[in-house]
């Protein structure tokens, strides 16, 4: 049977809790009627101009992305800005979108641990614990083996892709390693408290740069975009494995999106 957009909706639910999300937060489904059947559907960073081309072009029912495409109360919907454009590409054909933001970020499994995993940190904890505990914003954790900065900058890149990395230099030998996916600089405190000697985060300012490196603990800012979409593999599997087991027969897409940065 093929899912309904109400059933992938409670799959999502179930994987980047809501009640995880920031107060500021806008998650869940953002465009659609639920009882919209889903034949197929497609998993993105973002709701881009690519990503809606990519989904109107393989047939798609349904988008599920990290970044929401609506964060503030829209007051009127015209195609003179380009996101209430895709949102009325979307609706015009009968797209859902839903979006999991900063409860993937928190969520057990989610942005950061992927994050970590990539990274090869072990004896993983996280940096900002929510209500419950059991979950919440970045991770902190400690490499096998011990890596000079530069080092460790080029197994960043390696893993995630990257042409190049910002690195701010406190002349700390890398091990225990505190990160935040998207940008996580306004927790540059808590991985100082946290004993970090490395902070790996994306959207640096110089400002902040100086707190980390005056204070003793490297930086590095690997993109908000780089350090986000690794879990974007991860989530369409996730969503395949539980439309699986609910007997739903929904293929899973994963949209192609090119690094919004370039380096010339």
């Amino acid at each position: 049977m093929e899912a309904t957009v109400n059933d992938i909706a409670k799959i999502m639910d179930g994987i980047a809790p809501p009640n995880l999300a920031e107060s500021w937060d806008n998650v869940g489904l953002l465009v659609g009627r639920g009882t919209t059947a889903v034949k197929k559907m497609m998993i993105a960073l973002d709701v881009s101009p690519e990503v809606v081309a990519q989904a109107l072009e393989q047939n798609v029912q349904m988008i599920v992305t990290h970044h929401p495409v609506i964060f503030t109360p829209v007051k009127k919907m015209t195609d003179s800005i380009w996101q209430h454009k895709l949102l009325l590409d979307c609706a015009e054909n009968k797209i859902a979108v839903y979006s999991a933001h900063t409860s993937l970020d928190s969520a057990l499994g989610g942005v950061n641990d992927v994050l970590a995993e990539k990274l090869g940190l072990r004896q993983t904890e996280v940096l900002l614990p929510s209500a419950g505990g059991e979950a919440g914003l970045g991770r902190i954790g400690i490499l096998p083996v011990a890596l000079t900065l530069a080092k460790f900058a080029e197994k960043i890149k390696a893993v995630l892709k990257l042409e190049r990395v910002a690195v701010g230099d406190a002349g700390s030998i890398v091990e225990k390693v505190a990160l935040c996916g998207g940008a996580g600089a306004d927790f540059i405190d808590e991985a100082l408290a946290a004993g970090a000697d490395t902070f790996v985060t994306g959207d640096v300012k110089y400002h902040a740069a100086q707190q980390a490196v005056f204070s003793g603990m490297n930086i590095i800012d690997a993109t908000h975009q780089g350090t986000e979409l690794p879990v974007i593999n991860m989530l369409a599997d996730r969503i395949a494995l539980r439309l699986s087991a609910g007997g739903f027969r929904t293929q899973v897409l994963v949209a192609k999106e090119r690094k919004i940065l370039q380096y010339l």
